[in-house]
């Protein structure tokens, strides 16, 4: 075990290297910042930190003034980017050091948490990658300032699959207690319209959670977005970007980098009141009748449905008959608003594969249910036996995801199964377990449903 602590290398080039100084021009950044926003539970802010894009850090570093008496923990990421002769590394780093100074004095880490990621199959004790890695020390004295005596995860990216590190970020999430900082430039180069333009093209992609835009850019920390996209869509969380700008490259003078904030938060609440599903329902009913006549449905527009339907949301849709089952479609995991998740599932309802495709004679008997998924919640049995603690019969659902396969459950099954033991071994047949495959190959999640 380390007792060593990491010097600083980015003091007096991306940051005040006097302390007094330093705290100036914090102060300054947050107090010419304000926001509406409060509570975020994960942050995208530009790799050059606060005191170098003051404008665009600020607008997400200022919500932490309100979070000091809840955050405890703050894990930093970013992708590896190697110098000059430096070589990269496999897998995920986490450093064997004990703290990380800044002229703010020493933020420790949190020690149980790395020794434990230590034992993941992705993860590695590297302090070398940290040495000369600035993108996760420009944003510590910030830190430090804003929320006082954390403790800190600081993760660097290297050869590694955005599943990888959704892997490790899923054991690390916590509650309020966690912050999650992603630190990402999203273009950068020597034509600064170019890089605007690229930039822009990126943000965009990001807040979409378009992954295969972001996986092919410029970004700076792209595996590391893209795993907090995969995030976000699993545990259907509200994105929202906050500023953006290109300035000067810090590393390159003639050259200019795109940088943008971005914050989420958790979003738990699946109820609607009446107006909203009232709405919902008239809205797959009239994407069922168009399709069913013939019309192209696709998408839909965000600035006429009521705010609760444009929150992120998985959802089923089910067409009946005289109580005879004509079609259903649907998603687990959150990709766009739940109004977006109905037109598309209502859509793809009426040309169900396994049945023949509703005509037009039957649309004056069928009945619609739809159903919204809650975000869903990691597990992490190490045993069937805790699996099996873990999820409530008739209340949870459960996805189970693999190399081999997957699988998923909706409460709903429960009853189809004359034990709780039949319904996870459906499951595990589904994401392709064999009788000697242990619980622990895969990735375990549950949720619940609402049924309108």
């Amino acid at each position: 075990m380390s007792t060593g602590v990491r010097e600083p290398v980015a003091a007096g080039s991306l940051y005040a290297s006097d302390s007094q100084e330093l705290r100036v021009e914090i102060d300054r950044a947050i107090n010419t910042a304000n926001t509406e926003f409060t509570g975020p539970k994960v942050l995208v802010v530009p790799s050059c930190g606060l005191s170098t894009a003051p404008k665009v850090a600020g607008a997400a570093m200022v919500m932490l003034e309100t979070e000091r008496e809840h955050v405890q923990r703050v894990v930093v990421v970013s992708d590896y980017v190697p110098g000059p002769g430096e070589r990269t590394f496999s897998g995920v780093a986490v450093p064997n050091a004990i703290a990380f100074r800044t002229p703010l004095g020493d933020l420790l880490l949190d020690r149980d948490i790395t020794e434990a990621l230590q034992h993941h199959p992705t993860v590695v004790a590297n302090d070398r990658p940290f040495r000369t890695d600035t993108a996760i020390e420009a944003h510590l004295p910030p830190l430090q300032r804003l929320l006082g005596t954390v403790r800190i995860v600081p993760i660097l990216v290297g050869e590694a699959s955005a599943a990888e590190v959704v892997d490790v970020l899923e054991r690390v999430w916590g509650g309020r207690e966690t912050l999650i900082i992603i630190s990402s430039d999203f273009a950068s180069g020597r034509d600064a319209g170019q890089v605007m333009k690229h930039g822009a093209q990126v943000r965009e992609a990001f807040e979409k959670n378009d992954r295969s835009r972001v996986e092919s850019s410029q970004a700076s920390a792209m595996t590391s977005l893209s795993a907090l996209m995969a995030i976000v869509a699993r545990r259907s969380m509200g994105l929202l970007e906050l500023a953006s700008a290109s300035i000067p490259d810090p590393s390159d003078t003639r050259g200019s980098v795109d940088v943008g904030s971005f914050a989420a938060w958790e979003s738990t609440g699946v109820a609607l009141d009446a107006s909203d599903v009232s709405h919902l329902r008239n809205l797959a009913t009239s994407v069922v009748t168009a399709t069913v006549l013939g019309a192209q449905v696709s998408g839909s527009e965000l600035s006429r449905v009521p705010p609760a339907l444009t929150v992120r949301r998985a959802s089923v849709v089910t067409l009946r008959r005289e109580g005879q089952a004509r079609g259903s479609a649907g998603t687990i995991e959150a990709d766009r608003s739940l109004a977006g998740s109905v037109v598309r599932n209502a859509n793809a309802a009426c040309s169900d594969p396994r049945l023949p495709s509703i005509q037009a004679t039957e649309l004056d008997d069928l009945e619609i249910a739809i159903m919204i998924v809650s975000p869903i919640e990691r597990i992490f049995p190490e045993s069937w036996n805790d699996l099996h603690q873990m999820v409530e019969p008739n209340r949870h659902g459960v996805l189970a995801i693999r190399r081999e396969g997957r699988g998923a459950q909706l409460p709903a099954m429960w009853s189809r199964y004359p034990t709780p033991d039949a319904y996870i071994s459906a499951l595990a047949q589904k994401a392709a377990f064999t009788g000697s495959d242990k619980v622990g190959s895969a990735s375990w999640y549950r949720f619940e449903t609402i049924h309108y």
